[in-house]
């Protein structure tokens, strides 16, 4: 075996020299833009000052149309939101690790850490849809429901799950239109679809590293089902191919079926992107055996899947960035990495995995990878759940009621990215008072582009810094009558209620049941996140304060 067919890209960088064909928002865009989201900019006191568009592929699968998503500032809505949760990690909580004696980093700090991330992203992320939802004119309404997240899953011995994010069950939409959710909705209210990943490559946004980033999309289409929030192993590819059983093929027969989506002469031309973990080197080996490359990453599987195929991308050996082949990873990052493939013209196929085997630490890679469908009678469950049961694999069409109705993702870089390499994360000039990020987006068309935007703060970045983060930062610190106070202070103010509201939903949706615009609060489900140290004990008095101020909130607070 050529151990050069096995390499960490961030040691063989990706190259890009395909198309890029650049626009630059004139000043009337500029002023169009900032006057069409006015009142979510407003919130954070920021506005654009400057955006490039590089269109890196405009090639139309005339497959789809935009649909509702012509409107062009709900569309635009799902890159600022995009955007602005980012670039809120960016600031406050990029390398947060970074900033901790190395005695003191341990998995405990690093999975707190990691809340806090996700946390912040959750926040500014639910307030722009929620924002620009609820100021929408009347013809043009939408409501937008979120159907697939990710971070809910517990990982055993690394992760207690639950982590803050947009639950699935959430509505943005004018209040008359989230309280009738369900029931029968005017007829000029759009419904649409959402997946999230408050952030992507979590673990790499505290300490700092590359790829990094936050990704939404949102479709016209209605979600058929939910996939169980555990691990899925997956077939992708940047061109398209028949569907075929994964459990009837080997990893071989799989890699010839992809090679030929491309044409290829030989299998030994395909490379197919892992996650560096023991799980995936039985996988990794038996490909490498056939002269199949296997770069890999230690974490984060979202962006790779994105742009298979994709005209331009090399690695220095020349061979581009094609498959995953047997890689195993999170059912949401699944769903939000396809629909954007599939409307490249890609195609992928998944199938449902054990969690609890993959991640048991008394197996070896080689057993872990022969169990992985060994399943817990509570997996199990899972899977009836979400009607599973009788289809060993599935695509986005098993997912998605019509992959190709209207539709954007975006995805924002919190840090400077190596599968695009000129997408930049974040980067912050005190001087200018500007902020500055890449955004890559593509839209049911197909259409590939790259926003490079610049923001500026209209009365100093310290001001909106500030206000980019989490009601649940001022809380912390807070204990008895002064935490008591600080939460009565947020709910007194219409503002900040409604910010407020955002966080309890985000941070606590395990043990929240959404009914009508009411929540069923679930107090054994408390404990329970808190004793298995999802959350610390100081949420419970957080709870219990929310719980009494607001009661109209609750159905069994009354």
């Amino acid at each position: 075996m050529d151990n050069n067919l096995r390499f960490n890209i961030a040691d063989r960088r990706l190259s890009y020299n395909g198309q890029q064909d650049e626009q630059v928002f004139s000043p009337d865009q500029i002023i169009e833009f900032n006057h069409r989201h006015k009142s979510a900019l407003h919130n954070y006191d920021i506005a654009l000052d400057s955006c490039t568009l590089i269109t890196l592929s405009d090639k139309v699968n005339f497959k789809s149309n935009l649909g509702t998503l012509r409107n062009r500032q709900v569309r635009q809505s799902a890159v600022l939101s995009a955007a602005l949760s980012a670039i809120a990690v960016g600031v406050h909580g990029r390398g947060s690790i970074n900033n901790y004696p190395k005695d003191k980093v341990d998995k405990d700090l690093t999975n707190f850490l990691k809340r806090a991330n996700d946390r912040t992203s959750a926040q500014i992320m639910a307030e722009v849809l929620q924002n620009t939802t609820e100021t929408l004119p009347i013809g043009e309404e939408v409501l937008i429901e979120s159907a697939i997240t990710e971070g809910v899953r517990v990982k055993p011995g690394k992760e207690a799950g639950g982590n803050p994010t947009i639950a699935v069950g959430a509505v943005f939409g004018k209040e008359q239109h989230r309280s009738q959710y369900g029931l029968a909705m005017p007829r000029d209210v759009a419904l649409l679809s959402m997946g999230s990943d408050v952030v992507e490559g979590t673990t790499k946004s505290v300490k700092g590293l590359h790829s990094s980033m936050t990704a939404l999309f949102i479709s016209e289409a209605n979600v058929k089902r939910h996939l169980p929030d555990i691990y899925v192993q997956r077939w992708m590819s940047g061109a398209y191919f028949k569907e075929f059983n994964p459990r009837e093929l080997k990893l071989l027969d799989a890699a010839e079926i992809i090679a030929n989506s491309y044409n290829m002469s030989q299998v030994d031309q395909l490379s197919s992107f892992f996650l560096d973990r023991p799980r995936h080197y039985p996988a990794m080996d038996i490909l490498n055996e056939a002269g199949i490359a296997t770069p890999f990453d230690k974490d984060g599987d979202l962006m790779p899947g994105l742009i298979l195929g994709l005209d331009g991308v090399q690695f220095p050996d020349q061979r581009g960035l094609y498959s995953m082949i047997g890689e195993i990873g999170g059912s949401a990052e699944w769903v939000i990495g396809v629909l954007p493939l599939v409307w490249r013209g890609g195609q992928a196929l998944g199938m449902l995995t054990s969690q609890s085997s993959l991640t048991r630490k008394n197996l070896s890679p080689e057993e872990k990878w022969r169990e992985r469908f060994h399943f817990t009678e509570e997996e199990f469950m899972l899977i009836q759940d979400a009607r599973f049961e009788r289809k060993p694999y599935f695509t986005i069409s098993d997912i998605i009621d019509d992959p190709f109705a209207g539709g954007i993702s975006a995805f924002a870089a919190i840090t400077d990215n190596y599968f695009i390499p000129f997408m930049k994360g974040v980067e912050v000039e005190p001087d200018s008072n500007r902020v500055s990020l890449s955004v890559l987006v593509v839209n049911s068309l197909g259409v590939i582009q790259c926003w490079q935007m610049v923001f500026k703060a209209n009365n100093g970045l310290k001001q909106t810094i500030e206000l980019l983060r989490s009601p649940k930062e001022e809380l912390d610190d807070l204990r008895g009558k002064e935490l008591e106070n600080a939460i009565g202070r947020m709910l007194d103010d219409p503002h900040l209620r409604e910010r407020y509201r955002i966080f309890f939903n985000n941070e606590y949706y395990p043990a929240l049941i959404p009914v009508r615009d009411k929540m069923v609060l679930l107090h054994k489900a408390v404990d329970g996140l808190i004793e298995r140290k999802a959350l610390r004990p100081h949420n419970r008095e957080i709870i219990e304060i929310t719980e009494r101020l607001a009661r109209e909130w609750f159905i069994n607070s009354d």
